[in-house]
């Protein structure tokens, strides 16, 4: 009897450690970025270019995977096809990967982490930026010049700039419903989303500010 009894509180356990959520979304590639055709679908068979969004225990997007036939998405450089998100006190840290390798700056002029910065009221108030080189295939007057035209590390956000997070909009749980933006934040600002479900998704993400959050 206590050996059931301790079996099942290991199983209790592992259940409470590991109560992520896993749900796809269908998506296309333009010519220069990620569009949402539709949220949560159930077949990942018939639907072959999707996303996977890793949600956790308190609704945040933890990681999003673009996948076609199931591996990762090989598109844009400067479109990553893994995106992970840490949740650290007021900040929230994205990393972008290619293929699970880190994005470099000296290919597509991105950064591959970002820290943003949230107040007492969840509104984004600055935004690190750091980038990573090929330091192996680069010579070293090529390395100074990359970092002059993609710094090592910038930030956003001192001179009033409109800020989000920047593939928030992929992700349907996003921060439990809300999409972190600055203060002055307007989404006339965000691409062209067409007839895309992105723009509505971000619509009633930034309206639970007006709720409470």
């Amino acid at each position: 009897m206590k050996v059931i009894i301790f079996i099942l509180g290991i199983f209790l356990l592992v259940s409470c450690v590991n109560s992520d959520k896993i749900l796809y979304h269908e998506y296309y590639e333009t010519a220069s970025d990620y569009d949402i055709t539709r949220w949560n679908i159930n077949d990942t068979v018939k639907n072959k270019c999707y996303i996977k969004e890793t949600v956790d225990e308190k609704g945040r997007v933890k990681q999003l995977d673009f996948l076609l036939n199931g591996k990762y998405v090989s598109g844009l450089c400067y479109l990553a096809n893994k995106v992970t998100y840490e949740y650290i006190g007021n900040k929230i840290i994205e990393r972008l990967f290619i293929n699970n390798e880190p994005m470099l700056g000296n290919d597509c002029e991105v950064s591959y982490k970002s820290i943003y910065h949230l107040d007492s009221e969840k509104y984004i108030t600055k935004i690190e930026r750091y980038s990573a080189y090929d330091s192996i295939n680069l010579s070293r007057s090529e390395l100074i010049k990359w970092k002059k035209w993609v710094p090592e590390y910038s930030v956003e956000g001192l001179n009033s700039e409109q800020l989000s997070i920047n593939y928030y909009l992929y992700s349907y749980a996003k921060m439990n419903g809300l999409y972190p933006v600055s203060i002055n934040y307007k989404i006339s600002t965000e691409k062209n989303f067409g007839d895309q479900p992105e723009k509505k998704s971000i619509e009633i993400g930034i309206s639970k500010y007006k709720k409470g959050n």
